[in-house]
């Protein structure tokens, strides 16, 4: 040890009183290689000295051998420098060395809580180490503490506490600023001092850990004298608050994953108990399954079939149920009320009987009375009937005014159509376009002066978005609304369209707020257009190139000075007034068009042979026509122009042949075959006609109805049978389907459409008025309760009765 250390650590001894504490209770000072020592005894003590003692005392210290030996050292110091490093070794071997060792207790210092290095360590306390400051705080009890601070005051330290918590220490920390780390730190200690609630909080903790209920309830008296929790900390149920509640510390990513594995993994373990269990469960049953059979074989297998059966059975009576529940609902609606129904099979049937006895009563009367099978009941619906037919059914005398309510088919039949019809109202329909006979001029544009406004319109067919073959014909219209007024503002308001297809009986109404979505305001001289479409389904005739008749009116309003828009209450009257949409059509393009199409005939060469008429039927739902003629050659003999055969031929009725006709003659007919009702009309069309040419054309309307009570049925063929007067056969033309179709009608439902029968025939005026006579039948099947898998692969039939084409009074037309 060198000579220096060893003095100035003497020296520490006497010049500083307050380091009696760091002072070894004795102090030996050896030599080696001399007989010098030095010894401090413990009855040495530096505190209680005094001036005139300690001065003697250093005087006998520098008397001594050592101080002596520090003289030496320091008069050879200049002088042996250059022999330094052997000096060293020299004063290693030749100088005392120091010991210190303490004997009995001392009592410490006041510590510098500053200091980051302490020289003593913190000792065990009751609840683990503690520091000295926290020991030297206890000191005040728990219940002489009061609360100095404010609320405000104590919200506001709470808040730089959880600043220095959250922010300032890790950021200091992740600067390696020690200091300032350690300034923060006691800046967070002090700050928790001067509120006492969190001291007791912290023991409120302890206590509730270590299960001293008493001591908790005693802490929570107390923590409620100081003002409770400071504003925003939440106590939880256990009576104190939590470290991360006092900092806001929230939940950390590491500690939420965890918590998220830990659920899934208990969901996991939850699922594989409960596959275990089920497992279990099932071969369980299994095993009891296995055993019940070997002692009753078979009697799994009719259980299981007594199980389907029974599904079998509640599916069926439900479906039955459902059924009945909307038959009911249906003829409620149809109706009004329910009808009386039998209660029984007998009662049931003792009223079919009782039907079928009126029908045979009514029949033979209507066989005295001339009238024939042909003629209508009194009781059928007359409304498809044209015009010219209800005139001539009221002179038979079968007013339609005087007929009786219409039946349960027909109001079934409005309540399809408008069920078809989308939910929108619908109207009377024009006559002239349900019979296909335009009675106006055809324009497929108009223009309507109403008041302020013109209203223009023009109609075009739109190819890309049409399909004919599926009858879907799309229309495009555009529209352009011109204000002429020189002073008003106009504001559209609503639009109400009425559109009827041709062949329909009714008028669709359109009808809605604004026009394409807005209520466009026009200010004197300007003009609002806009294109619209109208898809429809609609079959073309070749009676007329029309395939709709359309009309309406826009409501408007006319706005005050200032006024942007229109009010609530103007909007809920309807407007001022209404401008027209004038009357317009939507027409066919050429290539759309029927044309229908005739032979042409030349009287034969030879005498011998009998004039022959041919009849050529083309009916508008044909995609094309069975006709063809043959031109006559320039360098061949002429040959008579053979109109194309018809599917087979079949022997006339003799009293065609002859012209005297046996029979009542009727050009219509209704017939009623298997619950399917069949009515046709027919109607002489002078101006697809030429008397002069022999070419007579004739229109015929057919309605089949099911008047069937719970069965569908679909048509799936027709076969019809035509003789002209004059003629020894019948024509006979059959296909599959109805006009391309074959329509599924439910009970109530009705399919109606309308066919042109262009005729080249001779008439015998001076005996008959009938040019043709025709009949007919249509093949169909019932469907099960799905609706559409047919009972029978054997169709069944419903007949055409027997109706006449009859020419109207030539002469008086």
């Amino acid at each position: 040890m060198k000579l220096s250390q060893t003095a100035f650590a003497a020296f520490l001894s006497i010049a500083i009183p307050s380091a009696e504490a760091f002072t070894p209770a004795s102090l030996s000072v050896t030599a080696s290689g001399s007989s010098t020592q030095m010894t401090f005894s413990n009855s040495l003590s530096f505190a209680s000295l005094n001036p005139p003692s300690l001065s003697s005392e250093f005087d006998l210290l520098s008397s001594s051998p050592l101080f002596a030996r520090i003289d030496e050292y320091d008069d050879d110091e200049d002088e042996d420098d250059d022999d330094e490093d052997d000096d060293d070794e020299d004063m290693d071997d030749d100088f005392p060395s120091l010991t210190a060792s303490r004997q009995g207790s001392t009592k410490f210092p006041k510590l510098d809580p500053y200091d980051p290095n302490p020289p003593i360590k913190p000792r065990p306390g009751r609840y683990g180490f503690q520091s000295l400051e926290k020991e030297m705080d206890e000191t005040v009890p728990d219940s002489s503490l009061i609360q100095t601070m404010s609320q405000k005051q104590r919200e506001e330290n709470l808040k730089i506490m959880r600043q220095i918590k959250n922010s300032d220490l890790a950021d200091l920390r992740l600067r390696k600023d020690h200091a300032g780390w350690v300034d923060a730190n006691n800046d967070l200690k002090t700050r928790t001092k001067a509120d006492p609630w969190f001291r007791i909080n912290d023991k409120i903790r302890d206590a509730y850990l270590l299960g001293e209920e008493e001591e908790a309830e005693r802490l929570k008296e107390i923590a409620e004298r100081l003002g409770g929790p400071p504003p925003g900390v939440k106590v939880g149920d256990r009576g104190y608050a939590l470290h991360t509640d006092i900092f806001d510390i929230g939940l950390s990513v590491s500690r939420a994953q965890s918590a998220l594995e830990q659920s899934v993994l208990e969901e996991r373990v939850r699922r594989g108990r409960a596959m275990a269990a089920e497992r279990r469960k099932n071969l369980d049953k299994e095993k009891k399954a296995w055993e019940d059979m070997l002692r009753n074989p078979g009697e799994r297998e009719d259980k299981e079939a007594q199980a389907r059966r029974e599904r079998t059975m509640r599916r069926i009576m439900g479906e039955i149920e459902e059924e009945n529940k909307k038959r009911e609902e249906r003829a409620k609606e149809v109706l009004g009320q329910l009808p009386e129904l039998p209660k029984d099979n007998v009662t049931s049937l003792n009223k079919a009987l009782q039907e079928a006895r009126e029908d045979v009563k009514r029949l033979r009367k209507m066989r005295r009375e001339g009238r024939g099978l042909g003629e209508v009941s009194e009781d059928a619906d007359l409304t498809f009937i044209n015009p010219e037919d209800r005139l001539a059914a009221t002179d038979a005398g079968l007013s339609a005014e005087s007929s009786k309510p219409r039946g349960s088919a027909a109001r079934a039949r409005e309540a399809a159509a408008a069920e078809a019809a989308g939910g929108r109202p619908r109207l009377p329909g024009d006559s002239d376009v349900t019979r296909g006979e335009i009675d106006i001029p055809i324009e497929s544009s108009s223009l309507k002066i109403s008041g302020p406004l013109t209203v223009e319109v023009s109609s075009s067919y739109n190819n890309a978005q049409s399909d004919p073959p599926m009858r879907k014909h799309c229309f495009q219209y555009t529209i352009r609304i011109t204000n002429n007024s020189p002073t008003d503002t106009i504001q559209l308001l609503s639009r109400r369209f009425e559109i009827q297809t041709v062949g329909s009986s009714m008028k669709d109404v359109v009808q809605g707020q604004g026009v394409t979505g807005r209520t466009p305001i026009l200010k004197p001289g300007e003009v609002f257009e806009y294109t619209s479409t109208a898809p429809l389904s609609v079959r073309p005739i070749a009676t007329t190139v029309i395939a709709a008749r359309m009309k309406g009116e826009y409501k408007y309003v006319k706005l005050s000075e200032g006024q942007e828009n229109a009010t609530e209450e103007q909007i809920k009257e309807g407007g001022d007034a209404s401008a027209e949409l004038g009357m317009f059509h939507f027409v066919f393009p050429e290539e759309q068009r029927v044309k229908p199409v005739t032979a042409v005939y030349d009287d034969d060469d030879d005498d011998d042979e009998p004039d022959m008429k041919t009849t050529t039927v083309s009916s508008s739902t044909y995609s094309s026509t069975r006709t063809a003629s043959v031109a006559p050659s320039a360098e061949t003999p002429p040959a008579p122009k053979v109109a194309a055969s018809p599917a087979s031929t079949l022997p006339g009725d003799t009293d065609m042949s002859s012209g005297n006709i046996l029979v009542n003659a009727s050009d219509s007919s209704n017939v009623v075959t298997d619950n399917v009702r069949v009515q046709v009309s027919s109607i002489y069309r002078p101006e697809r006609s030429d008397a002069k040419l022999d070419k007579h054309c004739f229109a015929y309307n057919v309605r089949i109805t099911n008047e069937s009570s719970s069965q569908n049925v679909q048509l799936v063929s027709r076969r019809f049978e035509i003789q002209t007067i004059g003629s020894d056969t019948k024509d006979v033309v059959q296909g599959a389907g109805v006009t391309g179709r074959q329509p599924i009608l439910k009970p109530g439902e009705s399919f109606e459409y309308t066919s042109t029968a262009p005729l080249s025939v001779k008439p015998m005026l001076d005996k008959t008025a009938v040019v043709a006579r025709m009949q007919g039948e249509y093949n169909f099947v019932l469907l099960g309760d799905d609706g559409t898998s047919p009972l029978s692969s054997t169709p069944l039939q419903a007949k055409m009765g027997v109706f006449h084409f009859i020419l109207p009074n030539l002469e008086a037309a």
